[in-house]
C-alpha cells in the first residue's frame, strides 16, 4: 500500500471519529434540548390548566374538570393527563397510544426518548384539591429528534466528503515530490536520469529530495565515467588516429562475424580502395596536406556508405581503404565503386593534383557464409591487382568460376520462391541453446534460426536467402511467419524450451500494421501461458530509437524482454542500451576476447561490467567455438555462451 493511502486511511479514520463525536455531542445535546422543551411544555400545560380547573372545581362534582381536561387532551399533542385527588385516587385520566410518524421504527426503538411527566398542584382556596400529571406525546420528540438527526448526519457527510476531498488534495500537493522520487528510482531503472528542479517546502520531503538528486548525479556520472571509459578504450584499438575509420584489426573481427552470420550480413562483398604513390603526394604536398587529402578522402568513403548502417569501412595502412559491404546485389558494389571513383576525382582536383599520377584503383570480392577470411582478402587483392593493371580509377572484381544460384536468379523468381516457401510451409525453424557457462544442460533461452527448404529437400541457411529477403522487402513478411510458426509449433507441442528468442529486423516496426501484429502475436503468446520470450534485434539496426524503447517498456509490461545481437562496444552501442535498456546483448566471442585481452581484469572489461550489471543487462558471449575461449570467456566473468562448443543448430520437428 502507498503512503499516500496509509496517510489518507489513519486521517480519514481520525476525521471520521472527530466528526462522529461532534456529532454525537451535538445529537444528545438536542435530545435533552428536546426533552428539557417537552417537559416544560407540559408543565406551562400543567400550570395553566390546574388554574383553570381550581376556578370551577368541585369536590362533589369532577365533570368541569375533566371537561377542562378533555379540551385540551383532544388537542392531540399529549400522551397522557391524569387528575388525582390528595390520596392518589384517580378523578380524571386520559391517555393515547403514543403513534410515531414520519420516523423509521429503528430510530424507535434504539433511541428510546423517555418524556418527563410534569405535575402542578390544584388548590380550591387554601384547600389542596389534587394533583395533575401532564406527559407530552413523544411522539414529537421522537419526530424532531429525526429531523434533528437528518440534519446533523447531512452536515456530518458534506463535511467529511469536503474534508475528505480537501485533505486528498492537500496531501497530494504535499507528497508530489515523493512522487516524483519515485519516478526517479523508476528512471533510474531504465537508466534515465532525472533531477527534481522544484524543491519541496516541507524540511523532510526536502532532505529525501536533495538527496535523491545527489544519489542520481552520482549514479549518472558512474554510468557516464565507465560508458566513457569503454569507449575510449574501444577508439584506441580499433579507430586510425588520423581519419577516425575503424582499422584492419577491427575489420578482422567483422568478417569473421558476418561470415558466419545467420543473416543478411552472410553475403556480400570486400571491396579494397588502393591510393597510388602516396609518398610522391607526400613530396608534392608536404606533411599537413597529405594528411589532409587522407582524412577528406576517409571521410568522403564514409559519407557514401553512411545510409548503410550494416557496411563496415576500415583504414588498412597509408595508402589503403577497405569496406565491407552486406548485399547480394552486383548493382550496389558496382555503384558503390563507381560513387567512391568520382568522389576520388572530385578531390584530387580540390588539391590541385593530376590524376594521371594520383589516384585509387578499387577492387572488389563477393563473399558468402562460411568462407574463410584468408580466402576472401585474398580474393580482393587479386582483383585490386587487376584493377592497378588496368590503369587509374578502374573498377575490377573477382570473378568467381561457380557462381551460387542465388546470385543469378531474377527478383521475379525470388519473389515467387520465397512467398511459396512460406505459404507451403517450406521455411524451417532451428533452434541453438544459450546456456550457463559453467553447466551446459543449464538453458537460459533457445534462440530461433530459419532454413529454406528447396523442392529437391535440400536446406539452406539464412546467408543463402536473407539478402534478397531484405532487397525485395519480404522482412516483415518473414518475421510475421516464424513468430506465428513458433507459436503454433509451441501451442501442439512439438517444440519445448525454457525461454524462446526470436529475431526481428526493422521493417516489422516501421510499418503500423505490422507493429500492431506483432502486438497481437506477444498477446497471443500470454495467452497460451508462455513465460518466458525475447525479441531479438541487431545491433546498428535502422530503426528510430524511440520505437525500439517503446517496443522494450511494452515486453518488459508482460514479463518478456528485448535483446541486442551482435553488439558492439562503441558509443552507439553504449547509447542504445542506455536508452533501450534490453534484457540481454549478444557480443561475439572473438571480439571479445580481443578487446579486453585474456585475463579479464582488464579495466574496460570492469566498466562494461559495472554499466551492464547496474542495469541488470545479461552478456552472452556467442560464436564460442573451442574450450580455450570458454575458459578465457569464464576468467572475465561472463555467465551465458551460445556457439558451437555447445550444440549447432538443430531442427525443429
Amino acid at each position: 500500500m502507498t503512503l499516500f493511502k496509509q496517510i489518507i486511511i489513519v486521517l480519514s479514520i481520525f476525521q471520521t471519529l472527530i466528526f462522529g463525536a461532534v456529532m454525537w455531542f451535538n445529537f444528545s445535546s438536542s435530545s435533552e434540548y428536546v426533552k428539557e422543551q417537552a417537559y416544560t411544555d407540559a408543565l406551562h400545560t400543567a400550570n395553566s390548566l390546574g388554574l383553570s380547573i381550581s376556578s370551577v372545581a368541585s369536590v362533589d362534582d369532577v365533570s368541569m374538570a375533566e371537561t377542562m381536561i378533555n379540551s385540551v387532551f383532544d388537542s392531540g399533542y399529549y400522551e397522557k393527563i391524569i387528575l388525582e385527588d390528595m390520596e392518589q385516587k384517580i378523578l380524571v385520566s386520559k391517555e393515547q397510544d403514543v403513534i410515531v410518524a414520519h420516523v423509521p421504527a429503528w430510530f424507535v426503538k434504539y433511541l428510546n426518548v423517555e418524556v418527563p411527566v410534569a405535575t402542578s398542584q390544584i388548590m380550591i382556596g387554601w384547600t389542596p384539591y389534587g394533583v395533575l400529571h401532564v406527559k407530552l406525546n413523544s411522539g414529537h420528540a421522537y419526530y424532531q429528534l429525526w429531523t434533528i438527526f437528518k440534519d446533523v448526519l447531512a452536515v456530518f457527510i458534506v463535511v467529511s466528503m469536503i474534508g475528505l476531498f480537501a485533505l486528498q488534495l492537500i496531501l497530494s500537493i504535499i507528497l508530489q515530490p515523493l512522487k516524483r522520487v519515485k519516478e526517479q528510482a523508476e528512471a533510474i531503472l531504465e537508466n534515465d536520469f532525472i533531477f527534481q528542479k522544484e524543491i519541496p517546502f516541507t524540511k523532510e520531503l526536502k532532505n529525501v529530495v536533495s538527496a535523491m538528486n545527489s544519489m542520481v548525479k552520482k549514479v549518472k556520472e558512474i554510468f557516464e565515467k565507465e560508458a566513457e571509459a569503454v569507449k575510449r578504450y574501444h577508439e584506441l584499438l580499433y579507430h586510425d588516429t588520423v581519419t577516425q575509420m575503424y582499422n584492419r584489426r577491427y575489420l578482422n573481427i567483422k568478417i569473421g562475424e558476418y561470415l558466419s552470420s545467420e543473416a543478411k550480413h552472410a553475403q556480400g562483398a570486400l571491396i579494397l580502395i588502393s591510393l597510388n604513390d602516396f609518398e610522391h603526394l607526400k613530396s608534392q604536398l608536404g606533411y599537413e596536406q597529405s594528411e589532409s587529402f587522407i582524412r577528406a578522402l576517409a571521410e568522403g568513403i564514409k559519407e557514401i556508405i553512411k545510409e548503410h548502417n550494416e557496411y563496415v569501412s576500415a583504414k588498412l595502412n597509408d595508402t589503403d581503404f577497405a569496406i565491407l559491404a552486406p548485399s547480394s546485389s552486383l548493382d550496389s558494389f558496382e555503384n558503390l565503386c563507381e560513387k567512391i571513383n568520382v568522389m576520388a576525382k572530385a578531390l584530387t582536383k580540390t588539391y590541385a593534383l593530376n590524376e594521371k599520377e594520383h589516384f585509387i584503383n578499387i577492387g572488389y570480392a563477393r563473399y558468402m557464409t562460411k568462407l574463410d577470411p584468408k580466402e576472401l582478402f585474398s580474393k580482393a587483392d587479386f582483383a585490386l591487382t587487376s584493377s592497378k593493371a588496368k590503369g587509374a580509377f578502374s573498377i575490377n572484381s573477382f570473378v568467381e568460376q561457380n557462381s551460387e544460384t542465388q546470385l543469378v536468379l531474377g527478383k521475379e523468381a525470388w519473389t515467387h520462391e520465397l512467398k511459396s516457401a512460406m505459404d507451403e510451409k517450406r521455411f524451417k525453424l532451428a533452434y541453438q541453446n544459450v546456456v550457463s557457462i559453467d553447466d551446459f544442460s543449464q538453458d537460459f533461452q533457445s534462440e530461433l534460426f530459419v532454413r529454406l527448404e528447396d523442392y529437391a529437400h535440400h536446406l539452406h541457411h539464412a546467408g543463402y536467402f536473407m539478402p534478397m529477403i531484405m532487397e525485395l522487402k519480404l522482412g516483415a513478411q518473414l518475421d510475421h511467419y516464424v513468430i506465428a510458426r513458433s507459436s503454433e509449433l509451441l501451442r501442439q507441442n512439438l517444440f519445448t524450451c525454457k525461454a524462446l528468442s526470436i529475431n526481428l529486423g526493422k521493417e516489422i516496426f516501421t510499418q503500423s500494421y505490422d507493429w500492431t501484429q506483432l502486438e497481437e502475436h506477444v498477446h497471443g503468446f500470454k495467452k497460451m501461458g508462455t513465460q518466458k520470450l525475447y525479441f531479438e534485434i541487431s545491433n546498428g539496426l535502422d530503426v528510430p530509437f524511440d520505437l525500439l524503447v517503446k517496443f522494450s517498456k511494452y515486453l518488459r509490461g508482460f514479463g518478456y524482454g528485448l535483446g541486442i545481437d551482435n553488439f558492439v562496444i562503441n558509443k552507439e552501442g553504449l547509447d542504445a542500451i542506455q536508452k533501450i535498456n534490453p534484457a540481454y546483448i549478444k557480443i561475439q566471442a572473438s571480439y571479445m576476447l580481443d578487446l579486453f585481452g585474456e585475463n579479464g581484469f582488464d579495466a574496460p572489461n570492469r566498466s562494461l561490467r559495472i554499466i551492464t550489471d547496474s542495469m541488470e543487462i545479461k552478456v552472452i558471449a556467442t560464436n564460442v567455438e573451442n574450450s580455450e575461449q570458454k575458459e578465457k570467456l569464464e576468467k572475465m566473468g561472463i555467465k551465458y555462451i551460445q556457439g558451437s562448443l555447445i550444440a549447432e543448430p538443430k531442427m525443429i520437428g
